[in-house]
């Protein structure tokens, strides 16, 4: 898993330096794509060398990006590429776009890192081995907070619809994947967005082992620090706030043992 885990470490920076430099340049030129969210150049660049760099190392692997057709492989093992996960943030001068790449294999999912070029973060992770954090040179190890109480929780909302958390405390925050992994909040609830694999990719292996937990659902995607999550699922199943509650599961991502 190491060895994995390097090779994507190794790619994700390289792509992001070319997506902070394009950030700076002020040169986008975004497009709307058939289903109305944006892409750029610089989106189709990163994939393509991100899939040079997998097809140079790792050529019996499966490649599926959000810009380009995938690549079916023949080793069991599907990297996701999400080129510039927060377009419309890129575009508009905001440096909470991310660099995302993750792998999965036979036994799920597997190693997943996400950078944050122009904040100069990066999380990685590996099934098994743990989560870090990479700031500049400085690098420590991804942990969630310790909060086992509902009251004071600190929570971050996405999406369209808010359930009713009483006792918690709302955080607006940007990057909460980097603040849940990092302890500076508890959980993470998204409710009423649209998502697909590729926004999804990095969450489970990156939240589970820096020891929280992921609930994704056709609605919701819970993440948490793991002691509050059946708690928290308690609380999103109940139907006073949508029609389809977390009970429903399309699909619960079991906690590493």
């Amino acid at each position: 898993m190491w060895t994995d885990l390097d090779l994507a470490l190794r790619i994700v920076r390289e792509a992001s330096e070319v997506a902070a430099a394009a950030f700076a340049s002020d040169t986008l030129h975004p497009r709307h794509k058939a289903d109305g969210s944006e892409v750029t150049a610089i989106d189709l660049a990163i994939e393509d060398l991100v899939r040079r760099r997998l097809a140079e190392t790792v050529p019996e692997d499966g490649v599926a990006g959000e810009e380009r057709p995938e690549r079916y492989g023949t080793s069991g093992r599907r990297w996701l590429v999400d080129p510039i996960s927060g377009t419309a943030d890129f575009v508009r001068g905001r440096p909470t776009y991310s660099v995302d790449l993750a792998m999965t294999d036979t036994s799920g999912p597997a190693v997943a890192v996400s950078a944050l070029p122009s904040l100069g973060r990066i999380m990685a992770a590996g099934r098994g081995i743990g989560c870090r954090v990479f700031d500049g040179t400085a690098e420590t190890a991804g942990r969630v907070s310790t909060q086992d109480s509902m009251f004071g929780a600190r929570v971050c909302l996405h999406g369209k619809k808010k359930p009713a958390l009483d006792g918690c405390v709302v955080v607006d925050d940007s990057v909460s994947v980097l603040s849940l992994v990092t302890g500076e909040i508890d959980a993470i609830v998204v409710a009423g967005a649209q998502l697909d694999e590729f926004d999804l990719a990095c969450l489970p292996v990156l939240v589970q082992e820096a020891g929280g937990r992921v609930t994704i659902t056709e609605d919701v995607v819970l993440a948490t620090n793991g002691v509050l999550h059946d708690a928290f699922l308690g609380v999103l199943s109940r139907p006073t706030w949508e029609s389809n509650p977390v009970s429903t599961l399309l699909q619960s991502v079991p906690r590493p043992s």
